[in-house]
């Protein structure tokens, strides 16, 4: 799976075209008349791949683990979570930071809005210098979630992460925010996180790898071993 961070497209390869994605990212080289060079030449065509300059950084290939059997049990969930509240101390921030997300996402290209928003995510974690607590995080993201559910416009984890994210940052204070995949089927997600822990999410979301962490983490422990998600909701 391909993600672009400007479009936030995805794309998924299979057989022998990721085979030959994952040569061209070992070695770099594309024969001619060879797949790769067909695939490179796709990937070029939509953004997915461009020239090397002499001060990018290349993102490592991210393994995604296989996953265990769900039975579809934690894909459909049995009952919709219980609603969360609103602070009186985070609701006004709150509401600032998602109006704040909605204008950014709605401001330009509207195929760049996931860029935007990635650009805003970065900021929010260079101002912040204080980590945050468990609490204050579960209650800035149930405040977002209930003004998201009672705005006109489309509000999903994306949005609801980002806001987030600001809010906090607007006190002062920081989480991790990540974005990430998980297959069985393959679906994306954002969410926040302390010490690498999911705060605030069900615990479904420990099937997620991330793709994106911001700010950039450090090691933490094999995905799916040792992990606990806090304020999990059940």
């Amino acid at each position: 799976m391909l993600l672009h961070e400007r479009t936030g497209a995805v794309r998924a390869l299979i057989g022998a075209q990721r085979t030959a994605f994952l040569a061209l990212d070992a070695t770099g080289a594309q024969a001619p008349g060879t797949e790769a060079e067909a695939l490179a030449a796709s990937l070029s065509c939509t953004g997915f791949l461009r020239p090397v300059r002499p001060d990018d950084t290349t993102p490592p290939v991210v393994p995604v683990p296989a996953p265990g059997p769900s039975w579809g049990t934690q894909e459909a969930p049995g009952a919709l979570h219980e609603r969360g509240q609103l602070a009186p101390t985070w609701t006004p921030i709150a509401v600032l930071a998602l109006a704040t997300v909605l204008l950014v996402r709605a401001t330009g290209r509207r195929a760049h809005a996931f860029s935007r928003l990635l650009r805003l995510v970065r900021a929010a974690s260079r101002v912040a210098r204080r980590p945050a607590r468990d609490t204050q995080v579960t209650q800035v993201l149930d405040c977002v979630r209930v003004i998201g559910r009672l705005s006109p416009f489309r509000t999903a984890c994306l949005e609801e992460t980002v806001a987030a994210m600001l809010a906090l940052a607007l006190t002062g204070r920081r989480a991790g925010w990540c974005h990430g995949i998980a297959a069985d089927p393959i679906r994306l997600h954002a969410w926040l996180s302390l010490d690498g822990c999911p705060v605030g999410e069900p615990t479904s979301t420990l099937r997620f790898t991330p793709l994106i962490q911001l700010p950039e983490p450090a090691p933490v422990p094999a995905h799916g071993h040792g992990r606990v998600a806090r304020g999990a909701t059940p």
